[in-house]
């Protein structure tokens, strides 16, 4: 299952590389935007980010494990979604990528304007379950991305058919590992995350 799932991500390199490019295009295009005009942080607050708030209430509203619950099954939706969705020409993954990294945008831009040193604290914040949470998400907008692709532009000497059928392998074999990605990522930002990040919040 490794060697497979190790060759699939190699394979597919150039498609993780365009899902970054997205996810850190959307990041820097939302602080960026923040910067210039710091009126519309009220409008992602307002949408965006009113969201991302409610998830954590339910997340660390309540007991631990059933926050790690909430948070494996919101994400693996999300994921499950982002490929599924790449039949659409791919629209979906793209606008996944850019907006969670919009997301990502607005939050940078918040802590640069609430604490002196914003760096560490966002990737206290990030970094733990990021390590597992981002890889899981940008290989299932990789992976959507290239369905939509190939859905009008066939694999090299394969057909239409062909070419999805090889692609939704694919997807069956990484899923396994986005899942346990997922899982690992919840237990961490629900149980090390908020540790890490209360050791770098000021005091």
């Amino acid at each position: 299952m490794y060697r497979k799932f190790s060759k699939i991500i190699l394979d597919n390199r150039s498609w993780l590389i365009l899902a970054a490019l997205f996810f850190m295009g959307g990041t820097l295009l939302m602080f960026a935007a923040l910067s210039y005009d710091p009126l519309l942080l009220p409008m992602m607050e307002e949408s965006a980010l009113t969201m991302l708030k409610e998830l954590t209430e339910q997340v660390f509203g309540g007991h631990p494990l059933r926050g790690v619950a909430i948070l494996f099954l919101n994400n693996t939706f999300a994921s499950l979604q982002v490929m599924a969705l790449g039949v659409f020409l791919g629209i979906a993954p793209l606008f996944s990528a850019m907006a969670n990294g919009a997301i990502l945008g607005t939050v940078a831009f918040q802590l640069t304007h609430e604490f002196a040193q914003p760096l560490p604290l966002l990737l206290a914040g990030i970094l733990p379950h990021g390590v597992f949470e981002l890889p899981a998400f940008l290989i299932s907008v990789a992976l959507g991305l290239k369905l939509g692709y190939h859905l009008i532009f066939p694999l090299p000497g394969h057909s239409r058919r062909a070419s999805l059928r090889d692609i939704f392998k694919e997807i069956s074999i990484v899923l396994p590992i986005i899942f346990i990605f997922l899982f690992l990522a919840a237990l961490i930002e629900v149980f090390i995350t908020p540790a890490v990040l209360a050791f770098f919040l000021p005091r």
